[in-house]
């Protein structure tokens, strides 16, 4: 910025010296012509005493020489006219004034002791037959000149340099302002290429640089977006992996255990906790086929419906003896409406074991879950349980990620459930919600169509 102001000064001056000197020879020449026209032109005798006011009114010396053959002499001249000059360079100047056609011309004559004066001649009318020429010299000394050529150029420097200063002043502040307004742009896209996509405000007038702001928050948002994508993909990908790899082991385990519970003899005491068992492993069975349903790219695979109170029933049977040894008050009301089947039963079953055994474990022993279920007889047919709890309700930094897959605080848990819920809902068009209720932590699903297949 120093280099660029110093060049601009330096420019400055240079012209306008170059301009003043130039404006300078032009008022010497304008002036010496105007004067000497105005001599030739004069109707009346230029003496001595003439001339010297006129040197008094235009500051320059005047001179009236005569040409006899190559001699010249002095006619009349004015006062303090140049001795020094001497009659050779004036007879110079005569020669060239007859030798112009009229037209003025400028001189520069040593005038001694390195002192140098601007000079002109004109030809004169011829006022006696004797004569053979008369010239009008006019000499101006370079101290005026110097003064018309130092008036010239004080001004247009000063006003160059002033200018120069207030540029320079402000394009700095200018270039101050948008350079912190791109220094913050750059530290956050230094942040965005770290992973954090926060949106930053813009600054400054609508510009170019406010526009580029935009975009990097939209460029952010996009890549926000990316890269959930792509974790929610790398997920989907591990939970096909592990589903993949357990479905068979597991299956294999249960079918083993389920044959060894049906060859025990029928004990009365013990037929329904078999009973319940054999329910359970079934439940188990089924639950790591819906492992699979959690992948955006397979197909569902829907299980035969079953009636309201199937399902009532199936959870009641399955989840009673659970609350009974966790020592948790579990109420379960009846639904009204028992007949309406809803498509995917035993799925249906499996999101609503998930939910309940979550609230047992939140309540915990003396807490207390109530479950109910509600038909809402809308265009839907939508039915809706809702799993009430006296437990303290997710934590904050669970709370936003509770539905997404692997998303848990329990040391052995693996946060699957919460999200197979969700998923077997959305696929019957419905859906899994929670929030607080007084002291009660709820959770609701609700199917939102109730059809029966063919």
């Amino acid at each position: 910025m120093l280099l660029a102001v110093l060049a601009t000064a330096l420019g400055v001056t240079i012209c306008s010296k170059w301009f003043a000197d130039r404006a300078a020879r032009n008022a010497t020449l304008d002036q010496l012509s105007s004067t000497g026209r105005l001599c030739v032109n004069a109707k009346y005798p230029l003496t001595e005493n003439v001339l010297t006011q006129i040197q008094e009114l235009s500051s320059l010396k005047l001179a009236i020489v005569d040409r006899d053959g190559d001699a010249y002499r002095y006619e009349s001249r004015s006062s303090g006219f140049p001795d020094v000059l001497g009659l050779d360079r004036i007879g110079n100047l005569a020669a060239e004034a007859a030798t112009s056609n009229g037209r003025p011309f400028l001189a520069s004559v040593k005038l001694g002791d390195g002192m140098t004066a601007n000079a002109s001649a004109f030809p004169l009318p011829i006022a006696l037959p004797s004569r053979s020429s008369r010239f009008l010299i006019l000499v101006q000394e370079q101290s005026r000149a110097n003064a018309t050529s130092v008036q010239a150029f004080v001004l247009p420097l000063v006003t160059g340099l002033c200018s120069s200063i207030a540029i320079a002043l402000v394009a700095a502040l200018v270039a101050s302002k948008i350079g912190k307004r791109i220094e913050r742009l750059g530290s956050h896209v230094k942040r965005i290429a770290n992973g954090s996509f926060d949106k930053i405000s813009p600054t400054g007038p609508p510009d170019v640089i406010r526009s580029l702001y935009e975009s990097v928050n939209s460029m952010s948002v996009q890549l926000r977006e990316s890269s959930a994508q792509i974790a929610q993909n790398e997920r989907s990908r591990m939970i096909n992996l592990m589903a993949s790899g357990l479905a068979h082991e597991l299956r294999n385990h249960l079918t083993g255990a389920r044959l060894a519970i049906q060859t025990c003899s029928p004990d009365p005491n013990t037929r329904e906790a078999l009973t319940i068992a054999l329910k359970q492993m079934q439940l188990a069975e089924e639950s790591i086929q819906r492992l699979l349903t959690l992948r955006v790219d397979t197909a569902d695979k829907w299980t035969p419906s079953m009636s309201i109170q199937m399902i009532y029933e199936s959870v009641r049977d399955l989840v009673l003896p659970i609350a009974s040894h966790q020592r948790v008050a579990f109420v379960m009301s009846e639904p009204s409406e028992r007949e309406k089947s809803i498509d995917d039963g035993s799925s249906v079953v499996g999101a609503l074991i998930n939910l309940v055994l979550n609230a047992l474990e939140a309540a915990g022993p003396g807490g207390k879950v109530v479950v109910s279920t509600t038909l809402h007889d809308d265009a839907f047919q939508t039915v809706e349980w809702s799993v009430r709890d006296t437990g303290p309700g997710p934590s904050k930094e669970m709370q936003a990620i509770m539905f997404e897959p692997f998303a848990t605080t329990k040391r052995e848990g693996v946060g699957l459930g919460l999200a197979m819920c969700k998923r077997i809902a959305q696929r019957q068009e419905g859906d899994v919600n929670w929030h607080r209720e007084s002291d009660f932590t709820v959770f609701t699903m609700h199917i939102r169509t109730i059809r029966s297949k063919e």
